[in-house]
């Protein structure tokens, strides 16, 4: 039986989970010629409890892809089997290094599919906002095979394996999956904003400012006096992405003059050719900027997966 359970710690952040041992891993099909065996695999397995095992032997053993729809379809194969919450795998699934560059992506399209509920996405928000996931599992259920040991004359090795034997892995959340997840935190929660800005603060500088990106996206949540502590932050960012968010929300406050004068002042040349879109009346009669919520993750996250802090 699985018996996941976790705890948050603050300093540094990190989410802990445990997991006990569970039943024998199932026989898999081989994969049919020419097929990608790595997600040939994945695909292959037909319960929750096992596809974890997978990737808990391995995260860096499957390759790399662009594609990852292919990561939902994996969770759609196996929801509702194992004892596993899918929120758990999700994000196994979302730190697998297969899919590292696609992550802005993937969360979209994980978002959009229907598999997890709120909560479950709740769920998965909370656990890329700390600096690591920490997973400690029965190393043999994992490992069924155990250790191979290269010995010799001058070496010997005395350990000894066995369902008591604790092994450990580590998970950090690639930038894309923390700005998601700050926006989607902030917009449950307006009134969390001073706590993510605090425990995001931590962050190595790109995931900090990843985060704030969030923040950014979800700034139409908060009420006026906020909206424009949170802006001010942002114009202060080393990072242009970052500024030209700020300014999108400076143009739906103050108005497009007000946004460009900003703009013009910046010493990015990109920030400088900020523009706000195609002017739509507000209730204050301002031009709006281009934000457009949510779905801008997938169009703006994906810099952020190639690594670009223009």
């Amino acid at each position: 039986m699985a018996n996941p359970h976790h705890f948050v710690g603050r300093n540094p952040p990190c989410l802990v989970y445990g997991l006990s041992m569970r039943s024998e891993s199932p026989w898999l099909e081989e994969p049919s010629p020419g097929q990608d065996t790595a997600i040939a695999e994945l695909s292959a397995i037909g319960d929750a409890d096992e596809l974890c095992r997978r990737l808990l032997a391995s995260a860096w053993g499957w390759g790399s892809s662009s594609h990852g729809a292919e990561a939902v379809d994996v969770l759609a194969s196996v929801r509702g089997t194992g004892t596993l919450p899918n929120a758990f795998l999700a994000m196994l699934l979302c730190t697998c290094d297969r899919w590292s560059r696609v992550t802005a992506k993937l969360i979209v399209a994980l978002e959009a599919s229907g598999i997890l509920t709120g909560s479950d996405l709740d769920e998965l928000a909370e656990s890329f906002l700390v600096e690591e996931v920490v997973i400690n599992y029965p190393f043999l259920w994992a490992c069924p095979q155990g250790l191979d040991f290269a010995s010799s004359d001058e070496t010997e090795f005395d350990l000894v394996l066995d369902e008591h034997t604790m092994a450990q892995t580590r998970r950090r959340p690639e930038a894309p999956l923390r700005r998601w997840a700050t926006a989607r935190a902030l917009r449950s929660d307006p009134r969390r904003l001073d706590e993510l800005l605090d425990s995001t603060g931590t962050l190595q500088p790109y995931h900090r400012d990843a985060a704030l990106h969030g923040l950014l996206d979800a700034a139409d949540a908060l009420a006026e006096d906020d909206q424009r502590r949170l802006v001010e932050r942002g114009l202060r960012c080393g990072v242009g992405g970052v500024r030209r968010a700020a300014l999108d929300q400076l143009c739906k406050l103050d108005g497009p003059d007000a946004a460009l004068r900003r703009a013009h002042a910046d010493a990015n040349r990109a920030v400088r050719a900020w523009q706000p879109a195609i002017p739509t009346t507000t209730d204050k009669g301002a031009a709006s900027g281009r934000a457009a919520g949510p779905s801008t993750l997938d169009a703006r996250g994906a810099d952020m997966d190639a690594g670009s802090q223009a």
